[in-house]
């Protein structure tokens, strides 16, 4: 098992000393750079899922900016008697073939953001290293929250308490990831095995992270153990934190991603392109490959899951849109037919 922080002030000054109005920063990054593919015959690699409307009159990528910042509200009042939280401009990391489309979707709902884009997607792992690069660079060592575009999450109040415990861990140097208590058994996600109890408002170590179950009995298993919740693909860490971990675990995709930014370019909009020969020669991995298995077992790191009570839902097939848009059952049974 990793190794667990010492309890007390999280946010506490680097020197040491509790100052109630501590500004803290925080540095969303948005991954938004995925095809989705199986939701085609409306997401397209062209126009992809995270872009489209698919879940009422805003795309995915909206929807996601809307919950961070409702989010944030509720995590700002949670954390206030400790520290004032100051949200940065959020990064959307995507590909460079989806650089108009985004930028276009993102005039639309007028929320001003800073887009990273990548010459060639590489899954999150380099996402969220040029993110903390890029964060670091603005700021001094921010926290990054993590999360993907696809993402829907119904009780945004919910998140944002599950937001503030995971930036009260991330504070005493772990790496977080929000974990789903499973309210049923399902092969269609990712488990995290949980270990002891942090605390009282229900984070728990990391013990490991478990691949999608093979088979329903083994999730009924998950599920009846209460040791299981599902993975929900979002992280909060500090910069400096993510960095050394990813230097350690995966030293390939941090250099690669150090020589990328060294050789990006900005254009006019403020976009940040980052250098197409260093990034091309990045290895593709996800966080929790590249780094969190290693968290898991390596004393070097410290790993926390913290409960996000509320319906989350990746938006990876069609039934999560069926069940909110009935509707569209019917369309795309006959645009598939």
């Amino acid at each position: 098992m990793n190794r667990i922080v010492e309890p007390g002030n999280s946010f506490a000054s680097r020197a040491g000393v509790c100052d109630t109005t501590t500004r803290v920063s925080v540095q969303p990054a948005i991954f938004a750079g995925g095809p989705g593919t199986r939701l085609w015959p409306f997401s397209r690699e062209r126009n992809p899922k995270q872009l489209i409307d698919l879940i009422g009159d805003e795309s995915l990528l909206e929807a996601t900016l809307r919950c961070l910042d409702e989010a944030f509200v509720v995590a700002a009042h949670d954390i206030s008697s400790v520290a004032a939280l100051a949200m940065a401009t959020p990064l959307v990391v995507c590909c460079e073939a989806l650089h108009q489309q985004t930028r276009e979707r993102l005039e639309h709902c007028g929320r001003p953001v800073r887009m990273v884009l990548e010459p060639v997607p590489r899954d999150t792992a380099p996402a969220l290293t040029v993110a903390a690069r890029a964060a670091a660079a603005a700021s001094d060592d921010p926290f990054i929250v993590a999360l993907p575009a696809d993402h829907l999450i119904a009780d945004h109040a919910a998140f944002g308490v599950a937001l503030a415990e995971a930036l009260r861990h991330a504070a005493r140097g772990a790496i977080v990831t929000l974990g789903v208590p499973p309210r049923h058994a399902a092969t269609g996600y990712g488990y995290i095995r949980t270990g002891m109890a942090l605390g009282t408002q229900g984070a728990r170590a990391i013990e490991r992270f478990v691949e999608k179950p093979d088979t329903e009995e083994l999730a009924e298993r998950y599920v009846a153990s209460s040791e299981y919740w599902w993975n929900s693909g979002m992280f909060v860490v500090r910069a400096s934190v993510w960095l050394a971990a990813i230097g350690q675990c995966a030293p390939v995709i941090a250099a690669a991603c150090a020589d990328a930014l060294q050789q990006a370019s900005v254009d006019d909009d403020g976009a940040l392109h980052l250098g197409p020969d260093a990034f091309a020669a990045c290895p593709c991995d996800s966080i929790d490959y590249a780094v969190m298995e290693c968290v898991a077992t390596d004393e070097r790191f410290v790993g926390v899951t913290v409960p996000l009570v509320a319906e989350c839902s990746e938006v990876g097939a069609w039934d999560p849109v069926w069940t909110r848009r009935p509707g569209m059952a019917r369309v795309t049974s006959h645009a598939t037919a």
